[in-house]
């Protein structure tokens, strides 16, 4: 066999060689990748995981807690709202007004329903607010979960923010007002409607002048809590200047204004009385459903999550799904009380 056919025969040899060689290493870095991206795969499965398990253990628990808040709220709804019905676009209050005036049990027991109330949406805020410590780690570790953790810290305000609505305005503000309704009708009576003009200013001079009705019924109007529901007597269009001039001043700086709410407020003792109470109690009952809506938030946006955490692959986005739990196909946010 000539040289020239043997150094082929050698070339061929190692070319292939190398070829075999290059495979191999090619393969071997291959499956060193592969093996990597199947571990971290497997990190991330298990941090899923863990991550589901957390969540749905939380909403089990916040499921519980929501069934009693469901309970007691229900219980002031229907007291209320069952007495209270819309009249050509306006409020009749004259079922409740009357349940008020001729049961002395009733307002005591609406506002110790509405107390319940506070203090379960109270423990329902705290109890979230304590499982964030596990949550948000276990959120923060997989993919987009920022996205996650916003939409779940996003519903825990909000239900702190029903909690203060509830609190700090609407059960002071019924016993404050109970108790200058009862005051003003063991002074003159309780039915003062039909008054000349010339018998409301003499009472309104003779309340201005009492130390006893004045005290009550200027810590109303000049409670900042209780703005909301006392700018009805602020005349229109002064709504903030009665709050910048009136109420947070160390001393007051339109007192025209002031005195004009003021009588504005005595006159409706005189005319409405028990209806003022009735006012409160609707609003209340409002703010009771709106603050039973933001802790069902709380369970749709975990179920949501707990669906996203189950559908890795799935493309729909975490407010995609969030919409559709809302549906009243779905848990019915605004259509259904549990």
């Amino acid at each position: 066999m000539s040289p020239w056919f043997n150094n082929v025969q050698l070339g061929f040899d190692m070319a292939t060689s190398l070829t075999i060689v290059g495979a191999a290493i090619t393969w071997a870095v291959r499956q060193k990748k592969q093996t990597e991206a199947e571990k971290v795969r497997g990190i991330n499965q298990q941090v899923r995981s863990t991550s589901l398990q957390k969540v749905q253990h939380v909403l089990i628990e916040m499921e519980d807690q929501f069934s009693v808040l469901i309970d007691e709220s229900q219980k002031f709804e229907n007291m209320i709202d069952n007495r209270v019905k819309k009249v050509d676009g306006q409020f009749d209050y004259s079922r409740l007004n009357s349940a008020i005036k001729t049961d002395s049990d009733f307002l005591t027991n609406a506002i110790d329903r509405l107390g319940n109330i506070r203090e379960e949406i109270g423990r329902f805020y705290e109890s979230i607010q304590v499982r964030r410590y596990s949550l948000i780690p276990l959120l923060d570790a997989i993919d987009e979960g920022d996205k996650y953790i916003g939409v779940f810290q996003k519903n825990i305000d909000e239900v702190g923010e029903a909690y203060n609505r509830v609190s700090s305005g609407n059960v002071r503000l019924l016993k404050e007002l109970e108790n200058v309704v009862n005051l003003i009708n063991a002074e003159y009576g309780d039915d003062l409607k039909d008054l000349s003009d010339e018998q409301r200013h003499a009472l309104i001079k003779q309340t201005s002048s009492n130390d006893t009705l004045m005290r009550p019924i200027k810590s109303i109007v000049f409670d900042e809590d209780y703005f909301e529901w006392v700018q009805r007597f602020v005349p229109e269009g002064k709504e903030q200047d009665f709050l910048e001039k009136v109420i947070r001043p160390s001393q007051i700086e339109d007192q025209d204004l002031c005195a004009s709410v003021i009588i504005n407020f005595i006159l409706s003792l005189f005319r409405k009385n028990h209806e003022l109470i009735s006012q409160v109690l609707s609003t209340a009952s409002y703010t009771v459903m709106q603050a039973r809506m933001e802790c069902k938030d709380i369970l749709i946006s975990l179920s949501a999550i707990s669906h996203k955490l189950v559908m890795d692959n799935n493309p729909e986005s975490l407010n995609s799904v969030i919409e559709k739990y809302e549906s009243k196909e779905y848990f019915g946010r605004e259509t259904k009380i549990r």
